[in-house]
Protein backbone atom coordinates (compact mmCIF):
# COMPACT_ATOMS: atom_id res chain seq x y z
CA UNK A 1 0.00 0.00 0.00
CA UNK A 2 3.48 1.80 -0.62
CA UNK A 3 1.39 5.66 -2.19
CA UNK A 4 2.99 9.04 -2.99
CA UNK A 5 0.88 11.70 -1.77
CA UNK A 6 2.73 14.22 -3.80
CA UNK A 7 0.18 15.39 -6.00
CA UNK A 8 -1.89 15.73 -3.45
CA UNK A 9 -2.10 18.99 -1.92
CA UNK A 10 -4.16 20.39 1.05
CA UNK A 11 -6.93 22.05 -0.74
CA UNK A 12 -10.74 21.54 -1.88
CA UNK A 13 -9.97 20.00 -4.76
CA UNK A 14 -10.26 16.26 -5.81
CA UNK A 15 -7.53 14.04 -6.42
CA UNK A 16 -6.99 14.25 -10.03
CA UNK A 17 -5.92 10.64 -11.72
CA UNK A 18 -5.32 11.50 -15.93
CA UNK A 19 -7.40 8.46 -17.37
CA UNK A 20 -7.23 10.39 -20.74
CA UNK A 21 -4.61 7.71 -22.26
CA UNK A 22 -7.00 5.00 -21.59
CA UNK A 23 -9.15 5.51 -24.07
CA UNK A 24 -11.50 2.04 -25.54
CA UNK A 25 -9.58 -0.36 -27.50
CA UNK A 26 -10.15 -3.54 -28.98
CA UNK A 27 -8.79 -5.89 -26.73
CA UNK A 28 -9.31 -9.29 -29.09
CA UNK A 29 -11.36 -9.70 -32.17
CA UNK A 30 -13.43 -13.30 -32.95
CA UNK A 31 -14.64 -14.57 -36.13
CA UNK A 32 -18.79 -14.58 -36.06
CA UNK A 33 -20.33 -11.40 -34.49
CA UNK A 34 -18.73 -7.86 -35.66
CA UNK A 35 -20.19 -6.10 -33.06
CA UNK A 36 -17.77 -6.35 -29.61
CA UNK A 37 -19.38 -6.38 -26.28
CA UNK A 38 -18.13 -3.26 -24.42
CA UNK A 39 -17.08 -3.41 -20.54
CA UNK A 40 -16.52 -0.83 -18.03
CA UNK A 41 -15.10 -0.13 -15.05
CA UNK A 42 -13.99 2.14 -12.56
CA UNK A 43 -11.34 1.09 -10.07
CA UNK A 44 -10.99 2.74 -6.61
CA UNK A 45 -7.83 0.22 -6.11
CA UNK A 46 -4.40 1.71 -7.66
CA UNK A 47 -5.32 1.60 -11.69
CA UNK A 48 -1.95 0.16 -12.72
CA UNK A 49 -2.39 -2.14 -11.22
CA UNK A 50 -5.59 -3.66 -12.34
CA UNK A 51 -6.06 -2.55 -15.64
CA UNK A 52 -4.24 -5.72 -16.47
CA UNK A 53 -6.66 -8.07 -14.63
CA UNK A 54 -9.73 -6.11 -15.79
CA UNK A 55 -8.30 -7.05 -19.22
CA UNK A 56 -8.08 -10.66 -18.66
CA UNK A 57 -11.80 -10.65 -17.58
CA UNK A 58 -12.40 -8.55 -20.67
CA UNK A 59 -10.50 -10.77 -23.09
CA UNK A 60 -12.23 -14.12 -21.48
CA UNK A 61 -15.89 -12.74 -22.05
CA UNK A 62 -14.87 -11.79 -25.42
CA UNK A 63 -14.12 -15.78 -25.66
CA UNK A 64 -16.64 -17.44 -24.47
CA UNK A 65 -19.20 -15.07 -26.21
CA UNK A 66 -16.93 -15.25 -29.58
CA UNK A 67 -16.88 -11.48 -29.64
CA UNK A 68 -14.67 -8.71 -30.33
CA UNK A 69 -14.39 -7.11 -26.92
CA UNK A 70 -13.82 -3.18 -25.88
CA UNK A 71 -12.40 -2.27 -22.11
CA UNK A 72 -13.55 1.30 -21.12
CA UNK A 73 -11.94 2.60 -18.06
CA UNK A 74 -13.49 5.58 -16.53
CA UNK A 75 -12.17 7.55 -13.71
CA UNK A 76 -15.61 8.62 -11.49
CA UNK A 77 -18.14 6.20 -11.39
CA UNK A 78 -20.57 8.96 -12.53
CA UNK A 79 -18.42 8.54 -15.73
CA UNK A 80 -19.14 4.85 -15.86
CA UNK A 81 -22.76 4.53 -14.74
CA UNK A 82 -24.02 7.21 -17.42
CA UNK A 83 -21.97 5.15 -20.05
CA UNK A 84 -24.06 1.79 -19.61
CA UNK A 85 -26.90 4.11 -18.76
CA UNK A 86 -26.49 5.79 -22.31
CA UNK A 87 -25.99 2.71 -24.39
CA UNK A 88 -22.33 3.59 -24.87
CA UNK A 89 -21.56 0.13 -22.53
CA UNK A 90 -22.95 -3.36 -22.59
CA UNK A 91 -21.27 -4.28 -18.98
CA UNK A 92 -20.26 -2.29 -16.29
CA UNK A 93 -19.13 -3.21 -12.86
CA UNK A 94 -20.81 -0.90 -11.00
CA UNK A 95 -20.01 0.27 -7.25
CA UNK A 96 -22.96 -0.56 -4.46
CA UNK A 97 -23.36 3.31 -4.32
CA UNK A 98 -23.22 4.05 -7.94
CA UNK A 99 -26.14 1.37 -8.83
CA UNK A 100 -28.43 2.43 -5.43
CA UNK A 101 -27.93 5.71 -7.29
CA UNK A 102 -29.54 4.76 -10.56
CA UNK A 103 -31.30 1.30 -10.19
CA UNK A 104 -34.59 2.75 -10.55
CA UNK A 105 -33.25 3.37 -14.27
CA UNK A 106 -34.48 1.47 -16.83
CA UNK A 107 -31.78 0.16 -19.00
CA UNK A 108 -29.60 -1.30 -16.15
CA UNK A 109 -30.38 -4.77 -14.95
CA UNK A 110 -27.84 -6.45 -12.54
CA UNK A 111 -26.67 -9.98 -12.82
CA UNK A 112 -24.38 -10.81 -10.64
CA UNK A 113 -22.24 -9.71 -7.44
CA UNK A 114 -18.84 -9.77 -6.26
CA UNK A 115 -17.85 -12.14 -3.21
CA UNK A 116 -15.36 -10.30 -1.20
CA UNK A 117 -13.02 -12.16 1.75
CA UNK A 118 -16.09 -14.55 1.55
CA UNK A 119 -19.13 -12.11 1.72
CA UNK A 120 -21.20 -10.58 -0.78
CA UNK A 121 -21.65 -7.36 1.43
CA UNK A 122 -18.88 -4.79 3.20
CA UNK A 123 -19.17 -2.05 4.74
CA UNK A 124 -17.98 2.09 4.95
CA UNK A 125 -15.23 2.94 7.61
CA UNK A 126 -14.08 5.95 9.00
CA UNK A 127 -10.60 6.17 9.82
CA UNK A 128 -8.53 8.28 11.72
CA UNK A 129 -5.11 8.30 12.38
CA UNK A 130 -4.91 6.14 15.97
CA UNK A 131 -2.78 9.19 17.40
CA UNK A 132 -5.41 11.41 17.59
CA UNK A 133 -6.76 10.82 21.10
CA UNK A 134 -9.47 13.65 21.19
CA UNK A 135 -11.45 11.77 18.28
CA UNK A 136 -13.44 8.74 19.18
CA UNK A 137 -16.64 10.04 17.38
CA UNK A 138 -18.25 11.56 14.31
CA UNK A 139 -19.06 14.18 16.13
CA UNK A 140 -15.29 14.94 16.97
CA UNK A 141 -14.59 16.09 12.95
CA UNK A 142 -16.47 19.42 12.80
CA UNK A 143 -14.31 21.49 11.42
CA UNK A 144 -11.65 18.55 10.93
CA UNK A 145 -10.43 17.79 7.28
CA UNK A 146 -11.63 14.71 5.67
CA UNK A 147 -10.86 12.22 2.72
CA UNK A 148 -13.71 10.86 0.39
CA UNK A 149 -12.86 8.58 -2.59
CA UNK A 150 -15.97 8.97 -4.69
CA UNK A 151 -19.58 11.08 -4.93
CA UNK A 152 -21.02 7.55 -5.34
CA UNK A 153 -19.04 5.37 -3.87
CA UNK A 154 -21.27 3.91 -0.56
CA UNK A 155 -18.39 3.19 1.94
CA UNK A 156 -16.51 6.34 0.50
CA UNK A 157 -19.02 9.15 0.59
CA UNK A 158 -22.37 8.74 0.71
CA UNK A 159 -22.71 6.57 4.28
CA UNK A 160 -20.85 9.68 5.59
CA UNK A 161 -23.06 12.23 3.85
CA UNK A 162 -25.97 9.84 5.44
CA UNK A 163 -24.90 10.04 8.91
CA UNK A 164 -24.70 14.03 8.91
CA UNK A 165 -27.86 14.53 7.37
CA UNK A 166 -29.31 12.74 10.70
CA UNK A 167 -27.51 15.69 12.40
CA UNK A 168 -29.02 18.27 9.92
CA UNK A 169 -25.52 18.79 8.71
CA UNK A 170 -23.88 18.53 4.98
CA UNK A 171 -20.42 17.33 4.62
CA UNK A 172 -19.55 21.04 2.89
CA UNK A 173 -21.09 22.66 6.12
CA UNK A 174 -20.15 20.17 8.83
CA UNK A 175 -16.04 19.65 7.30
CA UNK A 176 -13.43 22.14 7.68
CA UNK A 177 -12.09 20.90 4.21
CA UNK A 178 -12.89 17.61 1.95
CA UNK A 179 -11.18 16.39 -1.46
CA UNK A 180 -11.72 13.09 -3.43
CA UNK A 181 -9.15 10.85 -3.77
CA UNK A 182 -10.59 8.20 -6.29
CA UNK A 183 -8.85 5.67 -4.74
CA UNK A 184 -9.00 3.93 -1.25
CA UNK A 185 -5.95 3.27 -0.49
CA UNK A 186 -4.89 6.78 -1.35
CA UNK A 187 -7.47 7.85 1.64
CA UNK A 188 -6.13 5.79 4.15
CA UNK A 189 -2.42 6.78 3.30
CA UNK A 190 -3.99 10.62 3.52
CA UNK A 191 -4.88 9.87 7.26
CA UNK A 192 -1.75 7.79 8.25
CA UNK A 193 0.60 11.04 6.70
CA UNK A 194 -1.62 13.77 8.35
CA UNK A 195 -2.85 15.05 4.80
CA UNK A 196 -6.49 14.77 6.62
CA UNK A 197 -7.89 14.03 9.68
CA UNK A 198 -10.02 11.30 8.32
CA UNK A 199 -10.93 9.04 6.07
CA UNK A 200 -14.49 7.32 4.23
CA UNK A 201 -12.80 3.91 3.09
CA UNK A 202 -14.13 0.55 2.09
CA UNK A 203 -13.78 -2.03 4.99
CA UNK A 204 -12.50 -4.92 2.51
CA UNK A 205 -9.22 -2.52 1.51
CA UNK A 206 -9.04 -1.65 5.05
CA UNK A 207 -8.57 -4.86 6.81
CA UNK A 208 -6.67 -5.99 3.13
CA UNK A 209 -3.91 -3.07 3.76
CA UNK A 210 -3.57 -4.65 7.59
CA UNK A 211 -3.18 -7.79 6.62
CA UNK A 212 -0.21 -6.81 4.04
CA UNK A 213 1.20 -4.27 6.61
CA UNK A 214 0.03 -5.32 10.01
CA UNK A 215 1.96 -2.29 11.79
CA UNK A 216 -0.99 -0.23 10.26
CA UNK A 217 -3.16 -1.55 12.96
CA UNK A 218 -1.17 0.93 15.26
CA UNK A 219 -1.77 3.58 12.88
CA UNK A 220 -5.36 3.75 12.29
CA UNK A 221 -8.86 3.31 14.43
CA UNK A 222 -12.30 2.76 13.30
CA UNK A 223 -14.40 5.38 15.18
CA UNK A 224 -17.98 4.94 12.85
CA UNK A 225 -19.22 2.20 10.71
CA UNK A 226 -21.62 1.84 7.89
CA UNK A 227 -24.73 -0.17 7.98
CA UNK A 228 -24.04 -3.35 5.53
CA UNK A 229 -24.92 -2.99 1.97
CA UNK A 230 -24.14 -5.46 -1.21
CA UNK A 231 -21.02 -5.20 -2.99
CA UNK A 232 -20.62 -4.09 -6.36
CA UNK A 233 -22.90 -5.43 -8.84
CA UNK A 234 -22.78 -6.17 -12.31
CA UNK A 235 -25.27 -4.82 -14.35
CA UNK A 236 -25.87 -5.00 -18.37
CA UNK A 237 -28.19 -2.85 -20.59
CA UNK A 238 -31.24 -3.62 -20.65
CA UNK A 239 -31.63 -3.87 -24.05
CA UNK A 240 -29.10 -6.60 -24.87
CA UNK A 241 -30.86 -10.06 -25.83
CA UNK A 242 -32.27 -12.83 -23.37
CA UNK A 243 -29.60 -14.67 -25.04
CA UNK A 244 -27.26 -12.26 -24.20
CA UNK A 245 -28.01 -11.42 -20.85
CA UNK A 246 -28.08 -15.11 -19.77
CA UNK A 247 -24.72 -16.07 -21.86
CA UNK A 248 -22.73 -13.31 -20.00
CA UNK A 249 -24.43 -13.98 -16.55
CA UNK A 250 -23.20 -17.36 -16.62
CA UNK A 251 -19.96 -16.37 -17.85
CA UNK A 252 -19.50 -14.02 -14.60
CA UNK A 253 -21.15 -16.67 -12.43
CA UNK A 254 -18.76 -19.28 -13.21
CA UNK A 255 -15.31 -17.14 -14.64
CA UNK A 256 -14.04 -18.55 -11.04
CA UNK A 257 -13.66 -22.12 -11.89
CA UNK A 258 -10.99 -20.87 -14.92
CA UNK A 259 -7.58 -20.71 -12.55
CA UNK A 260 -6.32 -17.94 -15.15
CA UNK A 261 -9.68 -16.00 -14.50
CA UNK A 262 -9.01 -17.31 -10.30
CA UNK A 263 -5.41 -15.26 -10.65
CA UNK A 264 -7.20 -12.15 -12.20
CA UNK A 265 -10.23 -12.05 -9.80
CA UNK A 266 -7.71 -12.38 -6.95
CA UNK A 267 -6.15 -9.35 -8.32
CA UNK A 268 -8.88 -7.36 -7.86
CA UNK A 269 -9.54 -8.77 -4.54
CA UNK A 270 -12.73 -10.76 -5.49
CA UNK A 271 -13.35 -13.99 -4.77
CA UNK A 272 -15.87 -15.02 -7.37
CA UNK A 273 -19.72 -13.58 -8.46
CA UNK A 274 -22.65 -14.73 -7.60
CA UNK A 275 -26.05 -14.42 -8.06
CA UNK A 276 -28.00 -11.16 -7.03
CA UNK A 277 -29.81 -11.01 -3.84
CA UNK A 278 -32.21 -7.59 -3.86
CA UNK A 279 -32.16 -7.79 0.00
CA UNK A 280 -28.30 -6.77 -0.02
CA UNK A 281 -29.01 -3.58 -1.15
CA UNK A 282 -31.61 -2.93 1.18
CA UNK A 283 -30.49 -0.49 4.03
CA UNK A 284 -32.19 -1.81 6.99
CA UNK A 285 -31.27 -0.74 11.09
CA UNK A 286 -30.78 -4.68 10.99
CA UNK A 287 -27.87 -4.05 8.50
CA UNK A 288 -26.38 -1.52 11.14
CA UNK A 289 -23.06 -1.92 12.91
CA UNK A 290 -21.95 0.55 15.13
CA UNK A 291 -17.72 1.54 15.01
CA UNK A 292 -16.31 2.63 18.71
CA UNK A 293 -12.95 3.00 19.38
CA UNK A 294 -10.84 0.29 17.20
CA UNK A 295 -7.47 -0.53 17.03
Amino acid sequence: MAMLLASCQPTHSDYQIDFTKSEPAPIQSHEGRHDPIRVTFSSLLAPSDTIVHYRKIANYIGEQMQRPVILIQRKSYREMSMLVINGGADIALLSAGAYLTFRDVETLEPIAVQERMGVPYYQGYLVVNNAREDIDHITDLIGKSIAFTDPLSYSGYQFVHHKLAEMNETPEQFFGRSLFTHNHEHSLRAVIDNVVTAAAVNNLVFEQALEKQPELSKKLKVIDKSKRLGTGPVVVNRNLSDLEKDQIEHIFLTMHENEKIKAALKGLSIDRFVPVDPALFEITDSSSDRGGRQR
